[in-house]
Parts: structure tokens; C-alpha cells; sequence
């Protein structure tokens, strides 16, 4: 089935924004006197924040300071980016620009608020370039359930067989395996889990590996 829309994820596939959280989480840690292993941050990839809560009280009990050590952590972020700028992709823009040339659908479905969505786009100086804008809040359930993606094929009215999704976590590829589309994964911090290596389309290094084989992955 041609492509017919290519459905784009946010945080570490379009911007380098899931190591900044990582990173600003450590200093929210130093700040509350925690100590926890990379892996439980690791598992809250590619999902939405109220979901990401549950994974920090089931490993620590109803007593972890989520709430605090959320708020804290997202306005480190915010801050740095205020600061420094959003960093971008290596070339996620360059793709953006390349399906539009081609006339195919992109949207942009992210496990963020839209508030946060709108902002990081206006930070990267980006103009309106997706056809839809879907965000986890608008959806019953979160990745990895493949509610966020039937939403954005259904906004642009095309089948899920007839699209292409681009995501960087084993949540977001499972997805959309999950909504019956095509899954490409561009790995950002955590490298593909073996049941997801099973529901690959392709892997690519970057964004520019994508752009250079679109007629192979938009067939």
C-alpha cells in the first residue's frame, strides 16, 4: 500500500529534548536527595506524563515525591530551553521540507501537551509545516496503546495501512504496530528492544537516512 501519510513523533526523533529531560532529571535528583537508576527514567520514554507518574510510584511507592520531582524536572527543561534554544535533529527539518515538496500528509503526534508542542516549534523557529498537530492529552490512552496515531491518520482522513510512522522509542514503535502502520524507528536513547526489532520496518541512525531513502520507505 503507498504511503499516503507520514506521522511524526516529537521528543528525541524532531528534537534532542528526551536527553535534556535525562539529564535535567539527575540535577532534580541531586536537588531531593534521590537516587534512581537511568533504567526506570529510561521506561517513561515516548509516554505521557500522567502515565510516566504511575511508573515512578509503582517502583517507589505511594511515598515518591512525583508530583515535585515532575513539575521540577519539566521546568529545567523549559528553563534551558528558554535559555540555550531548542536542540533540533540532524535533519529533521531538511525531511519536514522534502514531504512537503512530495505532497505527502505529515502530522505530528506527540506524547506532550500541545502547549509544550507549540512551543518547542516556535523555539525552533519552525513555520506551520504539519498538516495536524495531535497531542496526548487528546487521546484516551497513551502510547504504547495506538490511540495517538489512529487519531492522526483519522485527521487527515487516510487508512492506517497507508501510513508511516517515525519514532525514536520501543513505546511509540509499539504504537504503532499496535494501529496496523508502518514503523520506522530512528533510535535516540535507548536502542530497539528485542520484541520491537520484530516490528520494524526499517532502522535508520538519523533523520538523513530517512530523507535519502524515501522512495524505499514511502512506497
Amino acid at each position: 500500500m503507498k504511503v499516503h501519510a507520514v506521522i511524526f513523533d516529537m521528543d528525541g526523533l524532531l528534537f534532542d529534548t528526551e536527553r535534556l529531560y535525562l539529564e535535567q532529571c539527575r540535577t532534580t535528583e541531586r536537588e531531593l536527595g534521590l537516587n534512581i537508576p537511568s533504567e526506570i527514567h529510561e521506561e517513561t520514554i515516548g509516554i505521557r506524563e500522567d502515565d510516566a507518574k504511575q511508573v515512578y510510584i509503582s517502583r517507589f511507592g505511594p511515598d515518591f515525591p512525583v508530583e515535585q520531582f515532575m513539575l521540577r524536572t519539566k521546568a529545567l527543561v523549559l528553563a534551558y530551553i528558554d535559555g540555550h534554544g531548542i536542540p533540533v535533529k540532524n535533519g529533521a527539518f531538511e525531511l519536514i521540507s522534502e514531504l512537503r515538496r512530495m505532497e505527502v500528509c505529515i502530522v505530528l503526534a506527540s506524547s506532550s501537551t500541545r502547549r509544550v508542542i507549540e512551543k518547542y516549534l516556535v523555539k525552533a523557529g519552525w513555520p506551520p509545516v504539519f498538516d495536524r498537530i495531535i497531542s496526548g492529552e487528546e487521546v484516551a490512552a497513551g502510547k504504547p496503546a495506538p490511540d495517538i496515531f489512529l487519531a492522526a491518520a483519522e485527521s487527515v482522513g487516510v487508512g492506517p495501512e497507508e501510513c508511516l510512522v517515525l519514532e525514536d522509542s520501543n513505546n511509540g514503535i509499539r504504537a504503532a504496530f499496535a494501529a496496523g502502520m508502518k514503523p520506522v524507528m530512528i533510535p535516540d536513547v535507548k536502542p530497539p528492544d528485542p520484541d520491537v526489532r520484530e516490528m520494524v520496518y526499517k532502522i535508520y541512525s538519523d533523520l538523513r537516512g530517512v530523507k535519502g531513502d524515501l522512495s524505499l520507505v514511502c512506497r
